[in-house]
């Protein structure tokens, strides 16, 4: 589904951040590089303060790998993911190959090469993380995203059973969201799974990325939504140790 343009946007992002430079050493055009996440998040909310650039193109070669390696230092290539990441003028890059997940399991999954940005979101987490925006300003929602974000949904893509099960990172990162909107509205599947599956989170991820992931709602909006949620739930009340 192609659902606006929002070109005056992205340019705004791509002054603030110079995404230009980044892009310049990508063998493709505007209309085949994608923001996605935090990224899509600034441009739809108009509200720039997110660090965090994420970039989906079709495939990351190794000429671009070697190419995007020589030319910043502290930039490194993850190969079995085909992703490779990077700090530049404050801003943390992240650049993904289209993928998909084959047979993942807890936390960990292989992966394999995806065709399109449709097959690649398969493997995202929330409706509003699997908006597509290219650099030309185009905008692909295959799950109401948009919607969801306008109207403070905080909402998994898939049956939250399954999506946690195949990544119990899910369900903190699930958590962390509750501090984005000032009243996030929630779905009863979604915080069912999250209490139902909460025991199992430490056996499959480990502490440093549970301190890692919970640690950043200091910087969200509303920190003490998530604060609230993990004390009000028992069964939640033992990843409050991880908080700094």
């Amino acid at each position: 589904l192609k659902y606006m343009n929002l070109k005056n946007k992205v340019k705004e992002l791509i002054n603030i951040s110079c995404l230009n430079e980044i892009c310049n050493v990508l063998p493709y055009e505007d209309k085949d590089i994608y923001l996605i996440g935090g990224a899509t998040r600034s441009i739809l909310s108009d509200k720039y303060e997110n660090k965090d650039i994420d970039l989906v193109i079709p495939d990351l070669d190794s000429l671009t790998v070697d190419k995007i390696l020589d030319k910043y230092d502290d930039a490194k290539y993850y190969p079995g993911y085909k992703s490779i990441s990077l700090v530049f003028n404050d801003f943390e890059y992240q650049i993904n190959s289209f993928r998909k997940d084959i047979a993942p399991f807890g936390r960990h999954s292989k992966v394999a090469k995806a065709t399109s940005i449709k097959e690649d979101s398969l493997r995202r987490d929330f409706t509003f993380n699997s908006v597509y925006i290219n650099l030309k300003g185009d905008v692909y929602d295959f799950y109401l995203g948009i919607e969801h974000y306008q109207n403070s949904y905080l909402k998994f893509i898939f049956d939250p059973i399954v999506q946690i099960q195949k990544d119990y990172l899910r369900a903190i990162r699930y958590m962390r969201f509750l501090s984005l909107f000032e009243n996030t509205k929630t779905f009863h599947a979604d915080m069912e799974a999250i209490i139902i599956l909460s025991k199992n989170i430490t056996d499959f991820v480990k502490e440093k990325k549970i301190t890692q992931e919970l640690n950043k709602i200091q910087k969200m909006p509303f920190p003490e939504n998530t604060i609230s949620f993990l004390k009000k739930n028992s069964e939640l009340n033992h990843l409050i140790d991880f908080l700094n």
